[in-house]
């Protein structure tokens, strides 16, 4: 399959990422710190700084670039799908000081609200009964209640959706019923090492050290390097 070369930028206000995207897209929080940002105004223009910079920023990647194919680096948290992506951008960053994107990318899981609605179920769902395979028509009523549809049939349908998903360190399995007139029962078993405790670290959104207040990292780091290569030249 043949690399894509095609970046995807999308901005909005209080964008949220939820379910698979999450680890498709990095997410950068801009904040003005003043309550209306839109009538700021600004001695240069930023597009036409870029532009008229644009040997000089574009010397300092390549040469990020070029120095992290040169040496081995220490690899950050691994990135399915976007190995390349990884070894190429993120890695050499990694080594100049800044930090890891795939971090940020845990904090999106983390605020997902879909995902944080099947960390409350899950939870109140082994609160109530354990690991115990139990049927449908038996769950407790707190968790019926976090179950979406509007009838036992669409709630049904939902549980049938949520068959082997993992989360806070469990997962929603399914047993068939025994005979032909059975019924089918669920069950949470324990997934990985750290099982029903994992739901309070899958549920604290406070802890989110490291990300905002550092988004000149990236600039700083080929700020760096633009002043050492006066003896590089590249084709622009």
């Amino acid at each position: 399959m043949p690399l894509s070369n095609a970046c995807i930028s999308i901005t909005g206000n209080a964008v949220r990422l939820s379910e698979d995207l999450a680890r498709r897209f990095l997410v950068v929080d801009l904040d003005a710190k003043c309550e209306n940002p839109e009538q700021r105004s600004f001695d240069q223009d930023f597009a036409e700084v870029i532009s008229a910079r644009r040997s000089e920023l574009l010397g300092a990647l390549l040469t990020i670039w070029r120095w992290g194919r040169q040496n081995r680096l220490a690899r950050g948290m691994p990135m399915g799908s976007f190995e390349v992506w990884a070894a190429w951008c993120r890695d050499p960053l990694l080594a100049l000081g800044c930090l890891d994107p795939a971090r940020r990318i845990e904090d999106l899981k983390v605020q997902d609200p879909l995902r944080q609605r099947v960390f409350e179920l899950f939870e109140t769902w082994h609160a109530a009964h354990g690991s115990m395979p139990v049927k449908f028509c038996d769950l407790n009523s707190n968790v019926r209640q976090l179950v979406q549809g509007n009838n036992a049939q669409s709630q049904v349908a939902q549980l049938r959706a949520l068959e082997n998903t993992c989360a806070a360190g469990v997962i929603l399995e399914s047993i068939k019923p025994q005979g032909r007139w059975g019924k089918k029962k669920y069950v949470l078993r324990q997934h990985g090492d750290d099982g029903a405790i994992a739901f309070a670290k899958s549920r604290n959104t406070g802890d989110h050290r490291g990300h905002r207040g550092r988004a000149y990292e990236v600039s700083e780091a080929i700020a760096c390097v633009c002043s050492r290569t006066d003896d590089i030249s590249f084709s622009t």
